[in-house]
């Protein structure tokens, strides 16, 4: 199974990370610039297993209230054009001391209004601590975007595919430092990085699926593995790492759906095995 795209998502999260603030009770909007830069300011300790621990318990804890704002805000806003912010504070004992969202987003304003509810989280590693999601709404994007082409292809047909894609997977492995040296910098929030790789089980059987970027240390990728049909050693959603030799695209995906890279997808886009 050969796979042109990946699917883009409405919704994202943002990694979980800390900083040093000032207590004080509030809720509200604030300038989008001033909420991304109370995650990027703090975004230093989000590498910490601590950290990453903390992010599971926080987006278990918001998930049911998140959800369901999600769900009404995206059928009465319009599309976002740049992603919202949604930022909290939390104290040492898990009270919400501040919540802050994008004034300038229609989106996040309707999701940091319905987020009130929520003064109680789990207890994070230390007071005044950071932790934030970001919104994206791009409903209109995705009804305008490509459909995947998934298709199982004959030992023929994937000699013919491979030869077919060899100009841009030489394209996509020429710019990959650049796209890598911008996910090391740090993405802005809502952006995704992917890269493509080829995955192989002991029969002998391949498949490409796209593995969203995590970790980048060295020539070492560490991400989670897109949709997975065909071969059973593998999960949809599964965490893997490998080598930087083993890719043959990326894509930086924004939230209004659109796309940096995917030179292979483009082309797949419009590619028909004989």
């Amino acid at each position: 199974m050969l796979t042109a795209r990946i699917a883009t998502l409405s919704i994202f999260f943002a990694i979980s990370i800390s900083g040093e603030l000032q207590a004080a009770v509030s809720v509200g909007p604030a300038p989008r610039s001033e909420v991304e830069a109370l995650l990027m300011n703090s975004r230093a300790k989000r590498e910490t297993k601590r950290a990453q621990q903390y992010q599971d318990q926080f987006l278990k804890a918001i998930k049911p209230t998140f959800v369901a704002a999600m769900k009404t805000c995206t059928n009465k806003t319009p599309d976002t054009i740049e992603p919202g912010s949604i930022a909290f504070v939390i104290g040492a004992d898990g009270s919400v001391k501040r919540l802050l969202w994008s004034a300038e987003i229609p989106l996040a304003q309707c999701v940091g209004e319905k987020l009130r509810s929520i003064t109680t989280l789990p207890k994070p590693p230390e007071d005044n601590w950071v932790d934030g999601i970001g919104v994206a709404n791009h409903r209109q994007a995705e009804k305008n975007a490509p459909v995947d082409k998934p298709f199982q292809a004959t030992k023929e047909q994937l000699v013919e595919y491979d030869k077919a894609i060899e100009p841009y997977v030489a394209k996509a492995r020429a710019t990959y430092p650049a796209a890598k040296a911008r996910f090391l910098d740090g993405l802005p929030p809502g952006y995704s990085f992917s890269v493509r790789v080829r995955l192989k089980d002991s029969n002998g059987r391949r498949e490409d699926s796209f593995l969203t970027v995590t970790k980048i240390s060295g020539e070492k990728i560490t991400g989670r593995l897109g949709t997975v049909s065909l071969l059973r050693s593998y999960k949809t959603g599964q965490t893997i790492t490998v080598n930087e030799s083993k890719i043959d695209n990326w894509v930086i995906v924004r939230p209004d759906g659109t796309e940096e890279g995917n030179y292979v997808g483009k082309f797949l886009d419009h590619y028909k095995p004989h």
